[in-house]
């Protein structure tokens, strides 16, 4: 915000419609819901049975370790609340909690990958996304990938870890709860950017979100995504015709929007956790 500001571009929007502004936090808090349901798809799928409420608490109360440099606290930090409620191995779990974020930025990588497509803009990005689309496929379905991982920990530890790997099928079983996840975050995006402007916001600005969360998870260095998501978001939606003056109050909206949900999360989880 500050380097904004002494760049002149950060301006504060004003809320044009607050019908938009309500059904932004809506599908947010509904993205939220998925997330955590998708990760008790996953367990579920894999023979270790969680239910709603843990995993609730699970996600929300690991939910600001993604502020932590690395995000190795997020993977773990959901997988310990689990291991420990149940008596599940933290190991296994925390495999378990990878194969989900994978899956997860997978898929916010293809949606937002189709935007680029629609917006007419996947040029400027095409090798990077190429990449790191193509290595998030080989490392969530190839077998090879999976036993090469297994043997590597077996020859460096000398211990023999059998990490879980879902099959074709229980992914395709699972994915509709990371679609819903990316969709609802990136449809409370859209109402967010239309409820601070007075000309129309394309919809193909959905997908602008799912994508620009994707590379900010990706960018393992910065504490949650801060900086990198943000100016990603700006850069898409001047794309799609908004001033950069504007795209940038946006974007910086959108991360104080976003963090609302994560204290809410955050809360929920440990209001749930305490009363159990």
């Amino acid at each position: 915000m500050v380097a904004l500001y002494r760049a002149d571009y950060l301006v504060i929007p004003k809320i044009t419609s607050f019908y938009c502004l309500t059904g932004s936090f809506v599908f947010m808090f509904g993205g939220f819901a998925a997330d955590a349901l998708s990760w008790r798809s996953i367990l579920n799928t894999s023979d270790f049975r969680a239910n709603t409420r843990e995993c609730f608490a699970s996600v929300g109360l690991s939910i600001f370790a993604k502020y932590i440099p690395g995000k190795v606290l997020v993977i773990v930090g959901r997988a310990a609340y689990i291991s420990e409620q149940m008596s599940y191995p933290l190991g296994t779990i925390s495999l378990l909690s990878l194969n989900a974020q994978f899956i997860s930025l997978w898929i916010g990588l293809t949606l937002g990958t189709t935007g680029l497509f629609i917006l007419g803009e996947l040029l400027i990005w095409k090798w990077l996304i190429l990449f790191l689309w193509t290595s998030l496929t080989v490392i969530i379905f190839s077998k090879v990938v999976h036993v090469l991982l297994e043997n590597t920990i077996k020859s460096v530890f000398h211990k023999e870890i059998l990490i879980p790997q879902l099959n074709v099928k229980s992914i395709l079983k699972v994915m509709p709860w990371f679609l819903a996840c990316w969709g609802c975050w990136g449809i409370g995006f859209y109402f967010l950017a239309s409820s601070l402007q007075t000309q129309y916001v394309p919809i193909v600005t959905v997908l602008i979100y799912p994508l620009c969360g994707t590379l900010g998870i990706l960018a393992v260095i910065a504490p949650g995504g801060i900086g990198v998501r943000e100016g990603l978001i700006t850069g898409c939606l001047v794309m799609t015709g908004l001033p950069v003056t504007e795209a940038a109050a946006v974007s910086v909206a959108s991360r104080l929007w976003f963090l609302i949900g994560e204290i809410f999360i955050f809360i929920y989880g440990w209001i749930l956790d305490f009363r159990k």
